[in-house]
């Protein structure tokens, strides 16, 4: 934005020494308005587009982490026709499963790693192996199990899309084009209020603010797990709070007691 100020006031300094307007009689600033306004409403129309998709990104993310807080109590519901052994070690693994996620993946993703915490990972895979080898003995246990499948199975894709979907989607090239239609709408504002000094440096910093503003936006939706001065835009408190509940509800000392650094151990 910078540079398009300075050859917009270059450009303007050069078009009006060697050239003449003749008849025009001043009708060149509204030729230069209406130029403006169009391009002024093409970055408009694009920066829109944009904020839309990120947005949407961001929901998307917001539903993962909703998703898998949800998911969880609906599998410490679905376990309780199950054998007590098998039913502690199972919400066992959900509970270290999202306290992983809480302290672990966030980490991990706004580090920019792919896959989110491998420790997380492990957790996950032991809850599925752990439910699949779980003993359906009784008629309830039977009706019971496609839903605590299922649940598992939904809390698994929600961790995955939220650990893999968070990576920058707005390519590179588009950047280079909000760039670029920033630069050529600075540069048509410098040239069109060239003479007009006090006018000019007040539309500058009005439209700068607001393209500094949009711009932000874009980065913050578009990686919503990325740290912003030091700190993810979203932050776990689903997940905190369905493990606050869920101890509440669910108050046995072996499934919530200290997890292991590994779900190997």
């Amino acid at each position: 934005m910078l540079l398009g100020w300075f050859a917009g006031g270059l450009i303007h300094k050069f078009a009006d020494k060697r050239f003449t307007e003749g008849d025009l009689k001043g009708h060149e600033l509204g030729r230069l308005s209406d130029t403006l306004a169009f391009v002024g409403g093409a970055v408009g129309i694009l920066l829109g587009l944009l904020l839309s998709f990120a947005v949407a990104d961001f929901d998307a993310t917001k539903g993962s982490i909703q998703s898998m807080g949800r998911t969880s109590l609906t599998i410490f519901s679905a376990t309780e026709s199950l054998a007590e052994e098998q039913r502690v070690e199972i919400r066992r693994d959900v509970a270290c499963a999202l306290r992983s996620s809480v302290n672990n993946d966030w980490e991990a993703i706004g580090n920019g790693d792919r896959g989110g915490s491998p420790i997380t990972t492990e957790w996950l895979l032991k809850l599925n192996s752990d439910v699949a080898h779980a003993d359906l003995s009784t008629i309830q246990q039977q009706q019971n199990f496609p839903i605590l499948a299922s649940s598992v199975a939904e809390l698994t894709s929600a961790r995955e899309e939220l650990v893999m979907g968070n990576s920058a989607l707005i390519p590179f090239v588009v950047w280079l084009v909000i760039y670029f239609s920033a630069f050529v709408m600075t540069a048509l504002l410098a040239m069109h209020l060239a003479d007009r000094k006090l006018l000019a440096r007040i539309s500058a910093a009005m439209s700068w603010g607001m393209l500094a503003v949009i711009l932000f936006a874009l980065t913050v939706l578009d990686a919503p797990l990325a740290p912003v001065l030091g700190t993810p835009t979203l932050e776990p408190l689903p997940l905190q709070e369905t493990l606050q509940v869920l101890e509440e509800s669910f108050p046995h000392s072996t499934i919530w007691a200290d997890c292991p650094p590994s779900a190997k151990n």
